[in-house]
């Protein structure tokens, strides 16, 4: 089994994306054999109410029954927003979406506050992982109208620390600057939790050194039983994930099975 843990529908207001709805990501996993892709809409990342996205996504996925058996739904979830509560259960109970995604820097908030604790605190209580990407998209290339800033390990080990039973999905994971500079601490707190980080940006080729190549990085430091495959679909060429883990020799084919599907299957426990 063939699961991508890093896929969305809807649009990018900073560019045009292909194949961005349910058709077209179907297409792609067809012809590359994904079984499952975890999938969620970017509408909400800017609609002032996040949950109305989340309703499109509910919508188009029931607009065919095939659509069910291949794709994960996960909510966006907006902590700000004081109906979240409301929005989770809706999403979890009605909607049967498996998990949830959040977007602290584009909804303007911590990581650490109060509220987005307390609402991992509730995906927590009903099984649901909760997703967080570094960032969305290269921000060397960003609009001027996009945010500027990424997250960091230390920032993601700091929110654990506050949840620490809580499963999370870590996506854009990669190394840069910001990663080199994790510290100790944090480093300890995300080796032992329940995390996964996906392979979306992680290069198996050395540009900066021995060690310093993400997905190197991510093996060496969280083992291969945190990594999971993931191809940050429709941003990112469909075919570099595959060529990126395909090729990467310091996996046995045991551990290329955990990232490929068995750590996702553990996690979403399918």
């Amino acid at each position: 089994m063939l699961i991508d843990i890093s896929g969305y529908t809807g649009h990018w207001p900073f560019r045009n994306l292909r194949g961005n709805t349910i058709a077209g990501l179907l297409a792609r996993m067809n012809r590359f054999g994904v079984d499952k892709t975890i999938v969620s809409n970017l509408n909400g990342i800017f609609y002032v109410d996040s949950q109305i996205g989340n309703e499109e996504l509910h919508n188009e996925l029931q607009s065919d029954a095939i659509f069910k058996d291949r794709f994960i739904p996960f909510a966006t979830m907006n902590p700000v927003l004081p109906w979240w509560q409301d929005s989770l259960k809706i999403c979890h109970e009605e909607y049967g979406m498996k998990g949830i995604r959040i977007y602290p820097i584009y909804h303007d908030y911590k990581l650490t506050d109060s509220r987005c604790i307390a609402m991992i605190a509730a995906a927590r209580d009903r099984g649901m992982p909760v997703s967080i990407a570094l960032r969305m998209t290269d921000l060397r290339e960003r609009s001027w109208l996009d945010v500027d800033k990424a997250l960091s390990y230390n920032d993601i080990a700091e929110v654990i620390s506050q949840v620490p039973d809580a499963q999370f999905m870590v996506l854009d994971a990669r190394i840069t600057d910001d990663q080199e500079a994790t510290t100790a601490d944090a480093l300890a707190v995300l080796q032992q939790a329940d995390v996964l980080f996906d392979t979306s940006r992680g290069s198996g080729v050395p540009v900066k050194g021995p060690n310093s190549e993400s997905l190197r990085y991510l093996v060496s430091s969280f083992g291969a039983e945190r990594i999971a495959f993931g191809t940050e679909t429709p941003f990112v060429d469909y075919c570099s994930p595959f060529f990126r883990l395909g090729v990467f020799e310091e996996l046995n084919e045991t551990e290329k099975e955990l990232v490929w599907s068995g750590n996702a299957r553990r996690m979403l426990k399918i």
